[in-house]
This record gives C-alpha cells, structure tokens and sequence, in this order.
C-alpha cells in the first residue's frame, strides 16, 4: 500500500476531483473530505468501494443540496485521466461508446450499467440503484451530471438527451435538473434510465486521433489487466506524460502534477526502482513507433509531436530506444 496522493484522485481518474473542487469552493477541504471517507492510503487504484465511500461523505459534509449537480457541472476530460483521453480521441462517438461502456470502472461507475439501442434511440440503464438506499439520489446527480458535461465536451456540441427516468421522488431542486439535462424527466419510475438520440454516435469526434486513441486504449487495457503490476504514481506520471507529449517534460513539472515535491517524486521513483527520463522516454519511444507505423507523418513532424524541437535529437533517442533509425524501423513495421 502507498500514501494516497491527492492528486490520485484529482487527476489519476474516475472524475472525482470534481467533487473535491466542489467541495473546497464550499469550504470544504479535500483532506477534510477524505479523512471523514476513512481513505488513507490505496494500492495501485481506488475500489469501488472507496469511491462510494468518497461520494457519501461529500453528501453527508456538504450542506448545499446542488453540490453533486454542480460537481458534474465541473467536468473535463482530463479529470477522467487517461480513460478520458481515449475516449475524445476515437473516430466517432459510437466507438467512445463502446470503449467506455468496455471500461466502465475507469469512469468511476458505482452502478452496474448496460447499453443499446433501441428504434434509433440510445439507453443507458442503471441496475439495482436502490442498494444504495439513501445515496442514490447524490449518486446519480452526479454521474448524469458529470456524464453531459464530458460527453458535451467531447463532441463540442450539446449531448441531445430525449428522457432520464428516476427512481424517486422529483427533489425541490429539480429546476436545476432542467437547465443541465435538458429534455424530459420521469421521476418515481420503476427503472433508472437515460434515453438519448442515438443519431448521434456517428458524429466524428473533433478531437480524433487514432494514434492517441491506440495508446490510451492499450493502457487502459493495462490498467485493469491482473498482470498489470504499474503503482499509482507511475499511472499518473503516464498520464502527465500522454497529456502534454508535445512538450518538453521537466521533472518540476511532473511533480507538480503529481502533487510531489521533486525531490520526493525521485525517492519514491527509485523505492520503485523507476528512473523518472527511463519512464519518460519509454513513453515517448511508444508514441513515436505508433506514429511511425499507423500514419504517414513525415519524422520531422512525428519528432515535434514527441517533444522534440530538435530532430537530430529525436534520431538519436530513437536510435538509443530501438538500436536503429525511424526510417529503417518504420520500413520494417509499416504494412
């Protein structure tokens, strides 16, 4: 087990730094948020079970009864972490669809979810919302919420929902329902439901690109595989690293991401026996051979989109990662 790093849980993933950005804007601290969570440490990722434990005592410590809508209302991408990255970058929605729905873990889900589509229409159900007794209603404001932004944000366009069903009684607040979810509400419904066009999973996402999709989808595979043996750190090095790979990485500036000081990152790298540029390059070298044999980018423009200002540069890291030439490895790797 290793210390839990905030930033675990503001950028490692699952969208609840949302919920802590929320709550700190209430005055709330995320350390306050967490001990009253009984969250102290975590092994390579937070459980299910952890994560419920989060949301409930946001519930519980919060006295503003918008707070789950308004946490939604604060998602980005990148606060689902790499799950979130592969998602924008597929070709169309359907395929986001699809990878999602296959990693559902990734987004944080605490309720077992199915899709399909029905008559061109789009559902999404929610199966056995009342184990969670009182917390259903927090839960499920939060993920719909939290689930129209990001989608909202991926395809830069509203997400066109048709009905949300709810299995309890329409709340006070339920204008604010209105406003974020825009379409019709059933509240009191033997089902938990979110009907949607299902047009629009054909839309092209703007941000698609295959090669990052690849390498976030490979990870993400990582990520749940038994074999899998990365800690948190080095996932949410990964992350930094995949998010900013057009830049020059700086180890100031990845400890900053992580919520470390450099010095402390270093230590807890080498208790790992991770060299912090081995780890970065062994990123870079991935993306570079993954541009090299599904695109037609010349090396120059692949050198940029690894960081590199330089090219001679990139040839001789490449050169030292894979003991030959990108011309030579893409020659030998393209079919």
């Amino acid at each position: 087990m290793m210390p839990l790093s905030l930033q675990t849980i503001r950028t490692g993933g699952y969208g609840l730094g949302a919920i802590l950005d929320e709550l700190e804007s209430q005055g709330i601290s995320a350390s306050e948020l967490l001990r009253h969570a009984g969250i102290r440490s975590v092994d390579t990722r937070l459980t299910q079970a952890q994560r419920t434990r989060v949301l409930r005592s946001a519930y519980m410590l919060s006295p503003e009864p918008l707070t789950a809508i308004s946490a939604g209302k604060r998602q980005r991408i990148h606060q689902f972490g790499v799950y979130g990255f592969a998602l924008a970058t597929s070709t169309n929605l359907g395929e986001a669809f699809a990878f999602g729905m296959q990693h559902l873990d990734l987004s944080g889900a605490v309720l077992r979810i199915s899709f399909n589509v029905e008559k061109s229409i789009g559902v999404l159900r929610s199966h056995n919302p009342h184990a969670f007794g009182d917390l259903l209603q927090f839960i499920a404001e939060f993920w719909r919420s939290s689930m129209v932004s990001l989608l909202g944000e991926i395809l830069e366009d509203p997400f066109p929902s048709i009905l949300m069903r709810f299995p309890y009684p329409r709340p006070k607040h339920a204008d604010a329902y209105n406003q974020i979810f825009n379409c019709k509400m059933e509240f009191d419904s033997p089902t938990m439901e979110w009907h949607f066009d299902a047009n629009v999973l054909t839309k092209p996402c703007p941000s698609a690109n295959s090669v990052t999709t690849s390498i976030c989808q490979e990870f993400c595979h990582s990520i749940i595989s038994d074999e899998y043996s990365a800690t948190g750190l080095q996932r949410e090095l990964r992350s930094f690293v995949l998010a900013n790979s057009a830049r020059r990485i700086t180890a100031k500036a990845a400890a900053q991401a992580v919520g470390l000081s450099q010095r402390t990152l270093f230590r807890r790298l080498a208790d790992e026996r991770v060299n912090f540029q081995g780890l970065v390059d062994q990123i870079r070298a991935s993306l570079a051979c993954e541009y090299l044999k599904n695109t037609r980018l010349t090396v120059t423009e692949i050198s940029e989109r690894c960081g590199y200002s330089d090219e001679a540069n990139f040839r001789k890291a490449f050169a030292r990662w894979k003991t030959t030439s990108p011309s030579l490895w893409r020659a030998s790797h393209q079919s």
